[in-house]
């Protein structure tokens, strides 16, 4: 893993510039600068095998006071296999062969306006190991409950359904967030058909909006053990399980301008083409009731002169 410098130290600058204003002390400009310091600060000591005594990364002695983490999103990355069996999956259950993935959580550095109120930088996403982000985060929160989707952050047997076993455990849901999912297998790699227990997911809520300070040394592990993905790459280079591609695929801002513009010249030709035809059917129905009035107006005309008697015209 990359080895950096304090994070305290590298951006002791912009928190003291920017330390006269209590609601906003380091701007989400400053942060994503700080942030980019500390990547390319990592790199070099990356390149020195600087480490130290303990054997430890630097980076999980980072000094994040000042800072906050908050969770970004849920990825599934596929578990490589030499010998996949049918199209790259190699677990054969239930009739089939299937995808076996591992599953991770995505972070970002933040600062804490207040309020539980974070302003974080999106140019870098920090991405762990699940089970290691729900660990920390739940020590941080006080702990788990039990009697909820807490029960289950360990894979868990949850039961047979045609003689096939399944199992429960953390999974993403469709927009990214936290859930419970069924699994086939005892270490919850290879995703089910089956329904989960419905819960509250209050805890899981709590851990996705929940602004969690750094100051107290707590962030260290999560930080120095993640994936740091800049632009869809891991700076370090370690990422032949493609974490990061991943990560920039899951937090892509689809841009609908683009489609909407392409949209627009069909549209406007379809309201020309139906505002045209529509002149178009009243212009012909009234020529035709014209050319019918003009046909008929002679034979009207022609029908008085016969009906009326010569005798009396006259008079």
């Amino acid at each position: 893993m990359m080895k950096l410098v304090s994070l305290l130290g590298l951006a002791s600058a912009a928190t003291a510039a920017a330390s006269s204003s209590a609601a906003n002390p380091i701007s989400s400009t400053m942060l994503k600068e700080a942030s980019h310091r500390i990547l390319e600060d990592g790199e070099g000591d990356e390149e020195g095998g600087e480490e130290d005594e303990g054997g430890d990364d630097n980076n999980n002695n980072a000094n994040l006071a000042g800072y906050s983490l908050q969770y970004s999103t849920c990825l599934r990355t596929k578990i490589a296999s030499d010998d996949d069996a049918v199209e790259g999956n190699s677990y054969y259950v239930n009739g089939a062969y299937r995808a076996q993935y591992n599953l991770y959580a995505t972070f970002r550095l933040c600062t804490d306006e207040g309020n539980g109120k974070c302003t974080c930088d999106a140019s870098v996403e920090y991405a762990t190991e699940m089970d290691n982000f729900l660990e920390s985060s739940l020590t941080y929160l006080g702990g788990a409950g039990g009697g909820d989707e807490t029960d289950y952050l360990e894979c868990t047997y949850g039961g047979a359904e045609n003689g096939v076993d399944y199992y429960l455990g953390p999974q993403c849901s469709d927009s990214g967030g936290l859930i419970i999912g069924t699994f086939y297998d005892e270490d919850c790699t290879v995703k089910a058909g089956y329904s989960a227990p419905s819960f509250s997911y209050n805890t899981f809520s709590s851990i996705e909006s929940t602004c969690q300070d750094c100051s107290n040394g707590g962030c260290n592990d999560l930080y120095g053990d993640a994936h740091q993905c800049v632009n869809g790459k891991d700076i370090a280079g370690d990422d032949d399980e493609g974490v990061c591609s991943a990560a920039k695929r899951a937090t892509a801002e689809v841009d609908y301008s683009r489609v909407k513009k392409r949209n627009y010249g069909a549209v406007l030709f379809a309201k020309v083409f139906i505002g045209m035809l529509v002149i178009g059917l009243i212009g012909g129905a009234m020529f035709l009731a014209y050319t019918y009035y003009l046909r008929h107006k002679g034979d009207r005309t022609e029908h008085l002169v016969e009906s009326v008697p010569v005798g009396a015209a006259l008079t």
